[in-house]
């Protein structure tokens, strides 16, 4: 019975992840967000070396930010917590991504700032499925020492 609990688990995930990313993308990282309306935060890679962000109301996207090799998604391992963030700036806001180590009860989570000041801290209704280990010319690797002598500043 648990077997058939757990598999009927990764098909509703997989079906739920599914419309998140292009056809021929593979997903970074998503975060379905609690709520009447259904909100989803998602990064893409596609075969190109491309990195694409996008957040999604219903069916509508409402923001989309894509990444290449001059404009890039910066990404830290917190080796404290082996959490991973991906995250990147756009004007005065902030959105940040972090997808802790995968371990039954843990979820991700979306921070929103604007001019430094948090603004939106919800977490995700589960954890990223993802691949985000991902390689691509538009992802930087954050040195984990930076950000801590950085008073943990990111992205």
């Amino acid at each position: 019975m648990k077997k058939i609990f757990f598999l009927l688990s990764l098909i509703m995930i997989s079906r739920a992840y599914a419309d998140v990313c292009n056809v021929g993308e593979t997903l970074v990282a998503s975060c379905n967000l609690p709520g009447e309306i259904n909100r989803t935060a998602a990064f893409c890679a596609n075969d190109n070396h491309s990195v694409r962000y996008s957040f999604k109301k219903i069916d509508s996207i409402e923001l989309e930010v894509s990444f290449d090799a001059k404009n890039k998604l910066k990404r830290w391992l917190d080796l404290g917590t082996y959490t991973t963030y991906l995250g990147f700036n756009k004007g005065s806001y902030s959105y940040v991504l972090g997808i802790p180590e995968e371990k039954p009860g843990v979820v991700a989570f979306l921070y929103i700032k604007k001019n430094g000041k948090t603004i939106s801290s919800k977490e995700c209704l589960s954890n990223s499925f993802g691949e985000k280990n991902i390689k691509s010319d538009s992802i930087e690797d954050v040195l984990d020492s930076s950000v801590r002598e950085n008073n943990f500043r990111f992205p």
